[in-house]
């Protein structure tokens, strides 16, 4: 168990996944609290406060990473706060925050991961062609070891390359949505331009056999 942790620290959590993840003997993972959605940033409100982007990017920055799942979090749920100044500076009630975007967003994760054999990934960043930047913009990419599918994210939409020939058969390319869960059908190519370049998006390439 690791804890992202409520703060803007990227990179930090990038070194946790990591590492944990390379640790011998071999464990199942998962990140116990990243950030939390409506969290103020590292417990200061005037900071602001966590968007539904941030969770996603810590949930698939996690899940790509080698991580066996992934926890959500609401600042205004666990503490069944009731619409009034809650505790370490949570705002809004507990009800209203269970209709929150990014705790309806992770099941678009969890529908994606279970579609593929996803024990067969493992996080791969040799496939990208293009450097995977760090901090807010580091992009994630995730290999089957059989060559089944590939996963990447890029969390500000920013364009990549990839190679595809790392999947076997006639592959298929796919943006998946990772705000609604759809997926658009793509050309195969080497180098990626999101459908939008102000959010993130996944790219799907898979064996379709």
């Amino acid at each position: 168990m690791l804890q992202g942790g409520h703060c803007l620290r990227y990179d930090v959590r990038a070194d946790l996944v990591d590492s944990t993840y390379d640790a011998d003997p071999v464990k199942p993972f998962l990140d116990g609290e990243p950030i939390y959605e409506e969290h103020p940033y590292c417990w200061e409100p005037e900071q602001g406060f966590s968007t539904a982007l941030d969770v996603r990017r810590d949930a698939y920055w996690s899940v790509l990473g080698g991580a066996a799942g992934h926890t959500y979090g609401h600042h205004a749920v666990w503490q069944f706060n009731d619409g009034g100044d809650g505790e370490l500076g949570a705002r809004g009630s507990w009800s209203e925050a269970l209709e929150f975007p990014a705790g309806e967003q992770m099941r678009h994760l969890r529908e994606l991961m279970e579609s593929l054999p996803f024990t067969r990934g493992e996080p791969d960043q040799s496939v990208l062609g293009t450097e995977p930047d760090s901090g807010a913009e580091r992009i994630a990419a995730n290999v089957a070891t059989d060559g089944s599918y590939l996963l990447v994210y890029t969390p500000t939409g920013q364009d990549f390359s990839v190679d595809t020939s790392v999947v076997t058969g006639s592959p298929e390319a796919y943006w998946f949505n990772p705000r609604t869960g759809e997926f658009d059908a793509t050309k195969l190519a080497t180098t990626y331009s999101p459908p939008t370049s102000d959010e993130d998006w996944l790219l799907l390439v898979e064996d379709p056999a």
